[in-house]
């Protein structure tokens, strides 16, 4: 499995494949962030030989965070399908690490880790705290998703980045967490991220965690 591919197939956790008629909609991700899914438009362009135009852009409202956001939609058969071959149409909620994915080599894992994360996590209160606007900082970064029963998936993930030394948490069955500031910066440097604003706000609290850790050495 080429790595793209395996980015697309994790990326789409924050995206859907809805149970559809004889017109085949596929949303690759809902983000406040239209850089972001101009880029994931890209990679999914080039991985299914599509032309780039096919992949639209709407402006969407998300209720949860009450602002503004992007959602990457394509109306493909070959895509559709392709993508059902992996999860089944309709609730995310039973969807399941792909079997494909598992066996896969560890390079293909961190897209595929790199993927989840960009879709469904991130660090909190970073951008927040650097401005002032809150006096609370949170040194870690944290993958949700939702499951029936055990959270596979994020099970996946954290056994995945067992392998590579990065230390995880669930809690509540529903959010991987990662902190301590070698754990953070094992992640960012192994894991090979996308997301603009993800990244740099990732990239800015191990910074930050550096110059509070040199104050009191």
């Amino acid at each position: 499995m080429r790595r793209d591919f395996a980015y697309i197939l994790s990326a789409i956790r924050d995206g859907s494949i809805p149970i559809c008629g004889i017109k085949k909609e596929v949303s690759l991700a809902t983000d406040p962030s239209r850089e972001w899914l101009e880029a994931l438009a890209g990679i999914a362009s080039k991985e299914f030989n599509m032309p780039l135009e096919r992949f639209k852009i709407y402006e969407v409202f998300d209720r949860k965070s009450k602002i503004p956001c992007f959602r990457l939609k394509v109306y493909s058969v070959s895509l559709y399908r392709r993508l059902s071959e992996f999860y089944q149409p309709g609730d995310q909620i039973a969807w399941k690490t792909p079997a494909a994915i598992r066996s896969e080599r560890i390079d293909v894992v961190k897209s595929y880790i790199a993927g989840f994360y960009d879709a469904e996590g991130g660090c909190r209160n970073v951008e927040k705290f650097l401005n002032g606007t809150t006096k609370t900082i949170n040194y870690w970064a944290s993958i949700r998703c939702k499951h029936v029963s055990e959270n596979e998936p994020l099970r996946f993930l954290q056994e995945k980045l067992k392998g590579l030394d990065i230390g995880s948490n669930i809690y509540d069955n529903d959010e991987l967490v990662i902190t301590g500031k070698k754990n953070l910066k094992l992640f960012y440097r192994s894991i090979p991220l996308m997301h603009p604003r993800k990244k740099d706000e990732l990239c800015k609290l191990i910074d930050y965690s550096e110059h509070v850790l040199s104050m009191h050495e």
